[in-house]
């Protein structure tokens, strides 16, 4: 997925209370593209997630996994298909709670300022960010991310 791409589907989700997740938050907290993306993940708000697919199917994307609805919601563009991970979470004082997929709840810090392609976007931070990549054997891009994590800690 592109950051144009991206950039496209933020700015259709403004005013909803979504965030840039995964890599791309990552790359948002970094404030440049550092590898290549195959999906674009956002935490959203439960209360918004209705209106959040709704948004993506006038765009073309419809929903292709559905089996974990606490956890995440897969949606694929029918013509070009590219990814939309939506990741719902509960709203509550100082930031949302998320299920994971062994039922247990952790609270996320509000969303903080990235950059994408020059442009400011709503992002995970970075503790929910390193706190994401645990509990699964971590993959290439994983281990990058998390070595960008550390640099921003350090910074």
């Amino acid at each position: 997925m592109t950051a144009e791409r991206v950039l496209g589907l933020v700015g259709a989700l403004e005013g909803l209370g979504v965030w840039v997740d995964g890599g791309w938050g990552v790359d948002a907290l970094v404030g440049r593209q550092t590898r290549v993306h195959g999906d674009l993940d956002l935490g959203v708000v439960r209360d918004e997630l209705e209106r959040v697919v709704g948004v993506l199917n006038r765009l073309g994307y419809e929903v292709t996994d559905a089996r974990y609805p606490d956890v995440t919601l897969q949606l694929t563009h029918v013509a070009e298909g590219h990814r939309v991970d939506l990741h719902p979470s509960t709203a509550v004082d100082g930031g949302t709670e998320q299920v994971d997929f062994d039922g247990d709840v952790r609270v996320i810090p509000p969303a903080v300022e990235g950059w994408i392609g020059g442009v400011k976007v709503r992002c995970m931070p970075v503790e929910a960010q390193r706190r994401a990549r645990q509990g699964y054997v971590l993959r290439a891009q994983d281990h990058h991310d998390l070595r960008l994590l550390d640099a921003l800690e350090q910074d």
